[in-house]
Order: C-alpha cells, then structure tokens, then sequence
C-alpha cells in the first residue's frame, strides 16, 4: 500500500491524527467505511507510516484475499503479539507474553478466544503505554473470523482503555451491525 498524495484527505487524516492523539478521547474505535477503491487502505497505511516515524506505537494488520494469512482472522493474535513485543517501552508486555509461552507453547492450537486473551489481552493489560491498532480491510477477512474478532475488540476493549483501533472496511451488512 502507498501513503497518501500530499494535500489528499486532509480533514479525514486530521480527524483520525486528533482521535488517536487525544487520552481524553474515549472512543476507542475509529471506523473508516467505504466503497471499494476509494483509498481507505492508502489512508491507513499513512496513519502507519506517521505513528513509525515518529516512534509511536502502532501495530499494523492489513487483511487480503491475496494471502492465505491474511483471508482469515488464524494469525491476527500471534501477529500483534510479536509486533506489540517488538515495541519500545513494552517490556511488561514481552514479560508477560514470555510467561505465557513459558507455559503453553501449543497456543495456535486454541480457539480465536484463548489466543486473544492469552496472547493480547492480558499481556497487554501489564503496560499503560497508549497503542494505536490499525485493522485495514476487515471486509477481506472470511465472515466469520471478522465477526469473531470485532466482538472480541467490543467486549474487551474497556479492559484495555489506551488502546485505540482504527478500523478500515466496505460498508458489509455484517461490520455494520456490530459497530453501529
């Protein structure tokens, strides 16, 4: 994905820039929704690239029918988990996931759940560091690793209250539902 053209989506990139910027802010997703090919992962590839140069944290995970890693919702918790692990100031969390591995090394084998709490949830509740997720073309995850993971996000996000998601995606019956 390339980033934006200079001078392009300029209120959109403001709105998500003040979002995620504000710990006042307690709205923890910010949910762009739009028709195919209208930039929605150019958008959330800049929003990465800005949070990396300026060593904020920000965990990437762009979903694509093109990879059989990335049409499902199997490799999302140990992705982030690795990412989040390879974070400045997240030591508490490579502690923490490294206690969880010290005990259970079958983890793939667990249901999307475990592997959520195991993996993200809870080591992530070790830190205080403000994180930005950015999940790009959640309408490209089968049906029902999508729905999985966005009533995992809705039900455990208020335990984890310095982590923001930016959500990108068609406008698909199913996302709208569970975000509206």
């Amino acid at each position: 994905h390339q980033t934006c053209t200079e001078h392009t989506r300029v209120d959109l990139l403001r709105d998500i820039r003040t979002w995620a910027d504000d710990p006042a802010n307690n709205r923890q997703i910010f949910w762009i929704a739009d028709r195919a090919g209208t930039g929605k992962s150019t958008v959330a590839k800049q929003i990465v690239t800005e949070w990396e140069r300026a060593a904020k944290p920000v965990i990437p995970f762009f979903f694509s029918t093109a990879a059989v890693d990335t049409m499902s919702n199997a490799k999302f918790c140990s992705t982030v988990a690795v990412k989040l692990a390879g974070l400045t100031d997240f030591g508490s969390f490579r502690a923490a996931l490294a206690e969880v591995l010290r005990h259970d090394l079958m983890l793939e084998t667990l249901s999307f759940e475990e592997q959520f709490q195991k993996l993200v949830l809870r080591p992530l509740q070790t830190t205080n560091e403000p994180v930005l997720l950015v999940v790009d073309a959640l309408d490209e995850c089968d049906k029902g690793g999508r729905l999985e993971l966005l009533s995992m996000l809705l039900r455990n996000l208020e335990k984890l209250p310095t982590t923001k998601v930016m959500i990108t995606s068609r406008p698909l019956p199913d996302i709208n539902q569970k975000l509206q």
